[in-house]
């Protein structure tokens, strides 16, 4: 694969691309970054993770949850807000989270379902392009939070992300695009899955004009 191809394909589902970083999100004591862009977290987690991700230029997505900390008494107590999954687009900046001040740990727990939050960037613009809390029903220990990401982005979540070139990989590679049309040419349906395939398509016919020339581009370097 060219590197242009190699580019485009990290461009367009979202996986990190060390070169072309240029974006640190900082993250305080009470945030825990869970995934980024449908993968663990490089330097946040760990007994002393950093307090800091390098992101790639563009679009990002992440999932955290906010748990804020109060001493009642000699005891130390914390409130819990929900999964929050958030695509931002920023570029050649430092991010900051906003996120409410509260009074105590009653009047933590009581509002932090609802919390109102934000991500900004340096000149204190608000990055963040959609959000949705990411739901699991039943027993909330060991979340596998890389893995429910993945799926929601697959069912194409508010703030999901593109995955049309991750599930493009996981089939039998495409034998020709056009560089103009919006149709993608597949491989025979016999040497592949029928829903993959359908699953591709549906995901080619939600990507954006960018990512589908991205798509596009790529498919033809593969030649």
């Amino acid at each position: 694969m060219s590197k242009t191809a190699s580019l485009l394909l990290a461009l367009s589902i979202g996986i990190p691309f060390t070169a072309m970083a240029d974006v640190t999100l900082q993250i305080p004591e009470d945030v825990d970054v869970l995934a980024i862009n449908s993968h663990q977290p490089e330097k946040s987690s760990g007994l002393f993770g950093s307090d800091e991700e390098t992101l790639k230029d563009g679009l990002n997505q992440i999932v955290f949850k906010y748990s804020p900390s109060f001493m009642v008494g000699t005891d130390l107590k914390q409130a819990y807000s929900d999964v929050y999954v958030a695509k931002l687009d920023a570029k050649d900046t430092k991010l900051s989270f906003k996120l409410p001040d509260y009074k105590s740990i009653n009047d933590a727990r009581e509002h932090i379902d609802n919390m109102q939050w934000s991500l900004v960037d340096s000149q204190g613009n608000n990055v963040v392009i959609a959000q949705d809390k990411l739901k699991k029903n039943g027993i909330q220990l060991g979340r596998d939070y890389v893995a429910e990401v993945k799926e929601y982005n697959l069912n194409g979540g508010v703030a999901a992300m593109s995955t049309v070139l991750v599930i493009a990989s996981q089939t039998q590679p495409v034998t020709k695009a056009s560089s103009t049309s919006t149709k993608v040419t597949q491989a025979p349906e016999s040497n592949m899955s029928v829903s993959n395939l359908n699953q591709l398509k549906a995901w080619y016919k939600k990507s954006s004009q960018q990512e589908r020339k991205a798509f596009r581009k790529w498919i033809i370097d593969q030649e």
